[in-house]
């Protein structure tokens, strides 16, 4: 029974996340800062604990998988909703960054759904890095305010990201969720089924 309860555990914690997205848009749109930034923070958190425990505890599955993207794909749209809130410089002085990694990161999404019916859920390692550096962007913006040096590092991490995620889309023919090994793990999946 134990065993089967900490399989649950990632789920319940990207639900839970799922769970903030409301809260957090209502936040932005009262112009409410203090609790946005924490809970924002917490969420971002949790991103990476459901992962870690996932990968810790052996209970990674298909639905997690999907329920982790749907949650950060949300999480991201209303951080940058709060960003504009709070933050609208970054829009006004940056606009045309934001446009093209937000952009890109869309293309990705509607052609893994074009492709596979779901979201890609690859999770590769340079995801999960351009994530850590968007964290570190939120963090560093909200609590000590924003620095455009960081946003390019932000955005050049996600566009290298974005463009594994396509390759590994045009490599992998059937929906393929959690490859760490990036784009040679695709490279090596496409290679080995032909």
């Amino acid at each position: 029974m134990f065993s089967a309860a900490i399989k649950n555990v990632p789920n319940a914690i990207s639900i839970a996340r799922l769970c903030c997205v409301p809260v957090l848009a209502w936040l932005a749109w009262s112009r409410i800062e203090q609790p946005f930034v924490w809970l924002t923070l917490l969420a971002l958190f949790s991103d990476g604990v459901d992962g870690w425990f996932a990968r810790r505890f052996d209970c990674i599955s298909r639905l997690g998988s999907m329920l982790d993207s749907i949650a950060d794909a949300t999480l991201m749209a209303v951080i940058g909703y709060g960003t504009w809130a709070f933050h609208p410089e970054v829009f006004t002085d940056y606009g045309w960054l934001v446009a093209l990694v937000v952009g890109l990161w869309i293309s990705e999404h509607l052609l893994a759904f074009l492709r596979y019916g779901r979201p890609s859920s690859f999770h590769t390692a340079l995801t999960r890095f351009g994530v850590a550096i968007f964290a570190l962007f939120v963090t560093v913006m909200f609590v000590f305010g924003f620095q455009p040096w960081l946003l390019f590092i932000t955005a050049g991490v996600s566009i290298l990201a974005v463009a594994e995620q396509l390759a590994m889309l045009w490599l992998l023919p059937e929906w393929t969720p959690d490859l760490r090994g990036g784009l040679p793990e695709a490279w090596r999946r496409s290679r080995s089924a032909s």
